[in-house]
């Protein structure tokens, strides 16, 4: 079982930003996290769970947060862990500090993901992020000196910036950093974002630059184990993992989801009425197609691939006889996975 906890607080909000956050809301952070306490004792205790094997904190900006907050929170939902439960939260390079840094580790938090986003100084303009790329270097010495080991780093590409030059820069700057796992994320400009409505046309460079940065990050040691995820000795995210193999899992927070069995639900998004009625959900029930198709969406992106009892035969070994897809036993069940990951998408329209 999964366990993701939404933190919805930022210090400012990214022009291609379009999550469920909010700024300057300081005087909620106290009613927030009383609320989410009350959300994560139900959600847990109601139901004869399985243990939850990761925890991710995501947001928002859960390092915006002053370290005492979390004492609640982790008291809530460190019971019912596995003891080699993952426990995942998102920072921010500006706001990552020594003192909070140790006190998440003490409480039990055992990994970083670091929104970093690049190492130019022009590109972290037109991305609006608040951090310098002198800064970068400085934050990741605070986690590994609280003795944190597995730390990961996000880069967006595709920015109009974007070419072969700047990112050999990038790639030439996460080998100066101890990482074990990097996200390379896409770009893109969602409904709900300032890019969306900005009157500018965003124009995205006409190269493809994923595979020139996979080759970068492959020579790093870094494997790529889903479209835009790569890690040193099998670092996987444990979290991100469960959700591309179709896991279970339980949302906690200002608009999280979760997905038990055949129901998924919503937590209110507004933060006034999650903070008045925390238990509140919006449910849908998900059929037997709903799953099949999301559980083939997700699996073809990763390398541990979807299960061959949920694809046509036919349109299958077509594509295994083409070298698109190729075959594999684990633990006596047969799965499919995609030889070109970042084909997974089309590939997956194909076999639906």
């Amino acid at each position: 079982m999964l366990l993701y906890v939404h933190i919805p607080f930022c210090s400012s909000k990214c022009g291609y930003c379009a999550f469920n956050s909010y700024v300057g809301t300081q005087e909620l952070y106290g009613q927030y996290i009383k609320a989410l306490c009350q959300d994560l004792h139900q959600s847990l205790k109601a139901h004869n769970y399985p243990e939850i094997t990761s925890v991710f904190f995501g947001g928002g900006t859960p390092n915006l947060l002053d370290f005492r907050f979390y004492d609640k929170v982790f008291e809530s939902f460190l019971p019912y862990v596995s003891r080699d439960c993952e426990i995942t939260l998102e920072c921010n390079v500006n706001l990552l500090r020594l003192d909070w840094c140790k006190h998440l580790k003490t409480l039990g938090a055992n990994r970083l993901s670091i929104g970093v986003q690049s190492f130019s100084g022009n590109k972290l303009t037109f991305l609006e992020r608040e951090h310098k790329v002198s800064d970068i270097f400085q934050a990741y010495e605070h986690p590994y000196n609280a003795g944190f080991r597995n730390l990961g780093c996000d880069i967006i590409i595709g920015t109009p910036l974007d070419t072969k030059s700047i990112l050999e820069q990038e790639i030439h700057s996460l080998a100066k950093l101890p990482l074990t796992h990097v996200s390379v994320y896409e770009l893109s400009i969602d409904e709900g974002s300032r890019f969306a409505n900005d009157s500018r046309r965003i124009e995205s460079p006409q190269e493809n630059l994923g595979i020139f940065m996979r080759e970068g990050l492959s020579a790093l040691g870094f494997e790529q184990y889903e479209v835009s995820n790569y890690a040193k000795e099998q670092y996987y995210c444990k979290h991100n993992l469960g959700y591309w193999e179709a896991k279970e899992y339980i949302g906690c927070g200002a608009g999280a989801f979760s997905r038990i069995g055949t129901i998924r639900s919503m937590a209110s998004k507004a933060l006034q009425a999650y903070i008045q009625n925390p238990h509140q959900r919006k449910l849908e029930v998900l059929n037997p197609c709903d799953l099949r198709v999301e559980e083939i969406m997700l699996g073809l992106r990763c390398k541990s691939g979807v299960r061959k009892n949920l694809l046509d035969s036919h349109k299958c070994q077509e594509l295994i006889d083409s070298h698109i897809l190729r075959c594999e036993q684990h633990q006596g069940e047969s799965f499919i996975l995609a030889n070109e990951l970042f084909l997974a998408d089309e590939i997956a329209l194909r076999l639906i």
